[in-house]
């Protein structure tokens, strides 16, 4: 009997979850740090413009702009440069006003 129990108490929690790792929208790719198009980086970069604060949001950037060199290796430079730019922004708000242009950009 106390099997019984211990086996379906240890088959319910782990059939708790949704099952997927997946991210639903745009926006929990930007959580979740998984910048694989240019439109999850535009989402990306309007967020750390409303923010400010950049933290791990950008990591997959220089990624997605390198493949970017393929169909548009101008504006991918431009970015790139824009990028380094971002990175070493030392405030809040020159981090805001770079991520807000280069998302105009993309």
């Amino acid at each position: 009997m106390t099997s019984t129990i211990l086996l379906l108490f240890t088959m319910f929690f782990v059939g708790c979850g949704n099952g997927t790792n997946q991210p639903s929208s745009e926006t929990d790719a930007v959580n979740t740090n998984n910048i694989t198009s240019t439109a999850d980086m535009k989402a990306a970069l309007e967020s750390i413009a409303e923010t400010g604060e950049m933290g791990s949001a950008a990591m997959g950037f220089r990624e997605t702009l390198e493949g970017l060199k393929q169909s548009d290796a101008a504006k991918a430079d431009k970015l790139l440069s824009d990028l380094d730019k971002l990175e070493a922004s030392k405030s809040p708000a020159e981090t805001k006003k770079i991520a807000k242009e280069m998302a105009g950009k993309l």
